[in-house]
């Protein structure tokens, strides 16, 4: 999903786990209207990694969980690269909300922690927003062998985070103005998405 800000892409990603209830029409998920799922089944088919980055004061081992998944997931999120230089590595405990890792780095765990639990659905609101562009391009080629028959749902302010999406939905102003690929919707003259992309300065973002 892209947008500018306020366009309402995080509000439209909190009805899938049901965090948002919608005022009118349906959510469904594989054909089922999600408010007839049990809550709790729901959530279990959903990660998601919110802009805010959640961390225990505990280390990072106890901030994962999983021990079995830790390292692949660490490896696909980046994360590996800044945790094996720490003193004590997976054990090194973060402080209060993480605050001895930089953003980028808590960006990168937060993103592990979605990855081990290994669910159906994985939404990833705004993934790459403090990450430098090699360190994104990179977090990007991982994630889609990492979450390869899962579906995978990005919301996204940089364009070059979405662009090889499988299908980008574009909002604005809380409706979806446009859905198609990255191509097919730069390749209209008159689409909404062209516009917002020549508008943050770079018809290739």
């Amino acid at each position: 999903m892209a947008g500018p800000t306020g366009a309402g892409k995080t509000s439209l990603a909190y009805l899938i786990p049901g965090f948002y209830q919608p005022t009118e029409g349906h959510v469904r998920l594989d054909g089922r209207n999600i408010l007839d799922i049990d809550v709790a089944s729901l959530r279990a088919e959903v990660s998601y990694v919110f802009q805010e980055h959640l961390l225990l004061n505990e280390s990072i081992r106890g901030n994962l969980l999983l021990e079995a998944d830790i390292h692949d997931a660490c490896d696909a999120a980046g994360a590996s690269e800044f945790i094996d230089r720490l003193p004590d590595g997976l054990d090194t405990r973060l402080g209060q909300s993480g605050d001895t890792l930089s953003v980028g780095q808590k960006q990168r765990l937060c993103i592990a922690r979605g990855l081990i639990r290994n669910t159906r659905i994985l939404i990833l609101d705004e993934p790459t927003a403090a990450l430098d562009p090699q360190t994104e391009n990179a977090l990007v080629r991982a994630l889609r062998r990492a979450t390869e028959g899962r579906l995978v749902i990005v919301i996204a302010h940089r364009l070059s985070t979405v662009r090889q999406a499988d299908r980008i939905v574009f909002l604005d102003n809380g409706e979806i103005r446009e859905v198609g690929t990255h191509e097919g919707m730069m390749a209209d003259p008159a689409s909404p998405y062209r516009r917002f992309v020549e508008l943050q300065g770079s018809t290739s973002a």
